[in-house]
């Protein structure tokens, strides 16, 4: 009888130390997953290194990433690559830089395409973060609409958007105007928001996301930053906040979950976004890292 309970015994406490090993290496491997995805960072018009150095560094200096890869891209679309990706640096920090920061941002998507058919083939890379500030926000929604669910580029997890200029940029000298289709024309107050979050008027940048709008991935979770300065321009400057925030439109009926945030005042200037903006770090570190 003693036997037939002690033999009752290491079974049940074989099944619990199974169970609790099954547990162990589930939690082990989604943890893992989670931390060895890469954050892509890709700036804006006449953007440089320096527009993604301090969202970088905020990450860094927390020791919750490392930056491991800046990418650079030439202007006839080669590629150099400057740092070491160590395996198993918990969450890989990739920094893109174009040499032609005025090509515009369906350039910059067609760049990114690249890179990230290069970052699945040299690093296996599965799956990506992506941070955009102002075009680069642009560049990077459009790569999600359009690749997002293609299984030979890796899947966008989560994606993070900083002033895009998604439908219209208040308008600039023409002389500047990227030859993509983008068009600089919109002003202050010239448009809003319908009550479904579709702009009532759609400039050519935007028609273009629009016809992707059915194909946004379903595992993609979206953060996105607007600015309003508060002197009554309803913008940062460059961007108005209808613009920015006509990304819900396009983006919520499907994204895995939808944030907006809205900066105020002298720091939701349009390049203060990203230099030094101790709000937008924080929400950055949060959205990505939970910390």
């Amino acid at each position: 009888m003693k036997k037939r309970w002690l033999y009752r015994g290491l079974f049940a406490l074989i099944l619990l130390l199974a169970a609790a090993w099954e547990y162990y290496q589930f939690n082990d491997q989604t943890t893992n997953k989670q931390a060895t995805t890469p954050t892509v960072f890709v700036h804006g018009w006449r953007g440089s290194a320096h527009s993604t150095n301090d969202l970088i560094r905020s990450i860094q200096e927390r020791r919750l990433g490392q930056k491991v890869l800046t990418i650079t891209v030439a202007a006839n679309g080669k590629l150099s690559y400057s740092g070491f990706w160590r395996h198993g640096v918990k969450n890989p920090l990739i920094q893109i830089v174009y040499t032609n920061n005025r090509a515009g941002e369906v350039q910059y998507e067609r760049w990114l395409v690249k890179i990230m058919h290069q970052l699945r083939q040299r690093y296996h890379v599965q799956t990506v973060n992506l941070v955009g500030h102002s075009m680069g926000a642009y560049a990077v929604t459009y790569y999600t609409l359009k690749h997002g669910e293609q299984a030979n580029l890796p899947r966008v997890a989560k994606l993070v958007a900083l002033a895009g200029p998604f439908d219209g940029i208040i308008g600039k000298n023409r002389a500047f105007h990227p030859k993509d289709g983008t068009t600089w024309t919109d002003r202050p107050h010239a448009n809003r928001l319908k009550a479904n979050g579709e702009p009532v008027k759609i400039h050519p940048e935007y028609r273009r996301l629009l016809a992707l709008r059915h194909q946004f991935p379903k595992q993609t979770q979206v953060l996105n930053v607007d600015g309003d300065l508060k002197d009554g321009s309803h913008s940062d400057g460059v961007v108005s906040v209808t613009s920015a925030t006509a990304l819900g439109y396009l983006v919520k009926q499907r994204a895995a979950s939808y944030q907006v945030v809205q900066i105020t005042g002298p720091n939701a200037q349009h390049s203060r976004l990203h230099q030094n903006n101790q709000r937008v770090n924080r929400l950055l570190r949060a959205f990505l890292f939970q910390a």
